[in-house]
């Protein structure tokens, strides 16, 4: 007995360490109230994407070297594909937004999202599973199949990956959340990348048909990973429409066309004065955030498509030195990754957004990505365009780059998601939700930036003198003349790459150098500059936490230490207004102002019409001081002051004003002492 009960004490610190983790795991937290794994089950629906994407990038290259396809015909079909892509993800939208799978899933049931998902999740792995069992080996049926099964798996693919991202920022509906999501969805999008780049390099080793039907089953398993969402993401239902009016009930708008939102990113028409009366000014906020994806893809297209051949032509790399070079690289930046995202999910997810009233967190986040962004293009210009290239300088950038970027994805999530809300809140058609086609758009100029982009930088790798041999069918006359093949081809095949990168011209090293270290950072520039101008921040973002509060039906009741006080600094205009205030009569004797509409309400007004005729957009705010100003005899104490005063201020001497004899008001002067208005 004595034995047992030792175990049971022993075994007591173990259970409750157990106790302790799981019901960390399990406790809802935040405004969803979903807990650690329930978010993390959300987040798996970015495994078998990325997984499915994995697969299917990698398609062109197995097709060339284990099929035998016509290259220049693969070419040009990936071509198409790569433009295919951005436009499923706009017409994607689009449809989800218009609800299309409604008949077959009802709303009330299954929200917006959650049939996408489900059907389009099979779709996309079927296809990504069945790329590699070509009908036939001869061209055309070979060529014909590459090119259905992509764009089968991109739409699939598409359609999920917006899914995703509305549904993300209907069920989560503040900053912090989402920022837990995004920091959980880059494990697993690195997880499901990893278990697609397994069968590929399978594959490019002995593409037997035993290894194609095993791959069939495993990438067909490993796309059905996602699944696992569905459930949470028919929590993603259309929310209750914002009523301006509260006598009028307005019903949930139309979304509108596809084109409908490129029309606000465009500049207004000049030519005729009649039409620039009538059209509306752009969206400034939607602008920013588009050129921002824009310089993003371009950025993203700039460095993937060169990087290889730095390693190669730059630095004069090839077989297995090249591999372990391009392996070590990404070790460095993934555990980069790991290390620093735990950091700023625990950083940024802190606190409650709804009560930093001063703005101070968001305008750190956005500084600080901003400074990143701004240093890692500094760094990327002296590591890979100025210093001398070197193994050393490229593991040097790959832990820098991750210093750089990390961080950003985080606002950029944050920005989108405010942009969506906004435009449902404060939109110019209130009430109307229409989060596919913003992340379609959003998505779409992104993508069609990286494909052109990427088609840009293999042209001027051919312009720079790119000349390329086949090594393989050089050395295949050896096959027959020697007993010990593997060895002696292998080393006539390296020993023949090695000879073209030598006999490359130095003004392809010079473009592949001025690509990554000069070009890529100015795209870097330009996206920072697009972030840092992004509008919706300040006041404006607390106006539009307290419009996504006032919708749900929430209260922010912030805490006296933490209300905000009216911005001052050489760069904004403050005007205060002192009802109080003492003036000096030509006596000599001090006199109290007036508080009439002469005084306050005049200043008040004067103030607001100068600020509204500037051009540009503005932000003007009101706050009134109360109680904290005046004679100590004068103020009015929370006790004595009534629940509900009623002030009259400038009315005429002919109206009549009802008194009551039995509730003493205070005066204008006792309750709103000193008035400043912040621009």
């Amino acid at each position: 007995m004595a034995e047992e009960a030792e175990g049971e004490e022993d075994n007591s610190p173990k259970r409750n360490c157990c106790s302790r983790m799981r019901k960390n795991l399990t406790e809802p937290r935040g405004h969803s109230g979903h807990s650690y794994l329930r978010k993390f089950r959300f987040a798996l629906s970015l495994f078998s994407l990325f997984h499915i994407l994995a697969i299917i990038g990698s398609a062109k290259d197995v097709y060339l070297e284990k099929f035998g396809a016509d290259a220049t015909a693969i070419g040009c079909l990936f071509s198409v594909i790569s433009f295919w892509s951005p436009l499923t993800e706009f017409l994607v939208g689009h449809l989800q937004d218009r609800a299309c799978l409604a008949r077959f899933f009802p709303l009330e049931r299954w929200g917006k999202r959650a049939p996408w998902l489900l059907t389009h999740c099979i779709i996309a792995a079927t296809a990504a599973s069945v790329v590699y069992m070509p009908p036939s080996d001869s061209s055309g049926p070979l060529e014909t199949w590459f090119v259905l099964m992509l764009m089968l798996s991109y739409w699939g693919a598409a359609s999920c990956v917006i899914a995703f991202e509305s549904a993300r920022q209907e069920i989560y509906p503040y900053k912090e959340e989402r920022i837990m999501v995004e920091g959980l969805c880059k494990y697993t999008c690195m997880m499901g990348g990893g278990f697609g780049a397994i069968p590929v390099l399978v594959l490019m080793a002995d593409a037997s048909m035993l290894n194609r039907l095993a791959a069939v089953f495993y990438i067909f398993i490993f796309g059905l990973v996602t699944l696992e969402a569905v459930p949470i993401f028919k929590e993603a239902k259309q929310a209750p429409v914002p009523i301006k009016d509260q006598d009028e009930e307005v019903s949930a708008p139309e979304v509108g066309s596809v084109f409908d939102i490129m029309r606000e990113v465009m500049p207004r028409c000049c030519c005729c004065p009649r039409r620039v009366k009538e059209q509306r000014a752009p969206n400034m906020a939607f602008r920013h955030l588009v050129a921002m994806k824009f310089w993003h893809g371009a950025y993203g297209a700039s460095i993937g498509s060169t990087l290889f051949y730095y390693v190669t032509y730059v630095l004069r790399l090839g077989g297995w030195e090249r591999m372990q070079v391009i392996v070590a690289g990404g070790l460095i930046a993934g555990v980069t990754e790991v290390g620093l995202n735990l950091m700023y999910m625990r950083i940024f997810s802190a606190g409650d957004g709804r009560q930093d009233t001063t703005g101070t967190k968001d305008r750190r986040l956005l500084n600080y990505v901003v400074f990143c962004r701004i240093l890692n293009a500094l760094a990327t210009f002296l590591l890979m365009g100025w210093v001398d290239p070197s193994v050393t300088m490229v593991f040097l950038w790959a832990f820098t780059t991750r210093l750089g970027l990390s961080s950003f994805s985080f606002w950029r999530v944050s920005a989108q998601c405010w942009l969506v809300d906004e435009d449902c809140i404060f939109g110019a058609v209130p009430g109307r939700k229409r989060q596919g086609i913003i992340f379609g758009a959003l998505a779409m100029t992104q993508n069609f930036a990286g494909a052109f982009f990427s088609s840009l930088t293999f042209l001027g790798l051919g312009l720079a003198g790119l000349e390329t041999v086949n090594c393989e069918a050089r050395c295949k006359h050896l096959v027959d003349k020697v007993v010990d093949t593997t060895g002696v081809v292998s080393e006539c095949v390296d020993e023949c790459f090695l000879g073209v990168i030598a006999q490359q011209p130095d003004s392809l090293r010079l473009y592949v150098r001025a690509v990554i270290g000069m070009w890529a950072p100015i795209c870097e520039l330009l996206i920072a500059f697009h972030a840092f101008k992004f509008p919706i921040k300040g006041a404006r973002l607390r106006r539009l936490y307290a419009g996504i509060c006032q919708s749900r039906g929430e209260e922010i009741t912030p805490k006296r230490e933490e209300t905000g006080t009216p911005h001052t600094g050489r760069s904004k205009i403050v005007l205060s207004v002192e009802a109080t205030k003492s003036v000096q009569s030509s006596s000599g004797r001090i006199q109290r102002q007036n508080t009439e509409k002469e005084g306050l309400l005049w200043r008040l007004a004067h103030t607001t019409a100068m600020v509204e005729s500037w051009p540009g957009a503005k932000s003007l705010s009101v706050f009134f001081d109360v109680n904290e100003a005046g004679p100590q005899e004068k103020r009015v104490s929370k006790a004595s002051r009534p629940s509900n005063p009623a002030i009259t201020v400038g009315v005429s001497e002919e109206e009549e004003v009802p008194q009551e004899p039995e509730e003493v008001r205070p005066s204008w002067t006792e309750i709103v002492p000193s008035t400043r208005v912040s621009l």
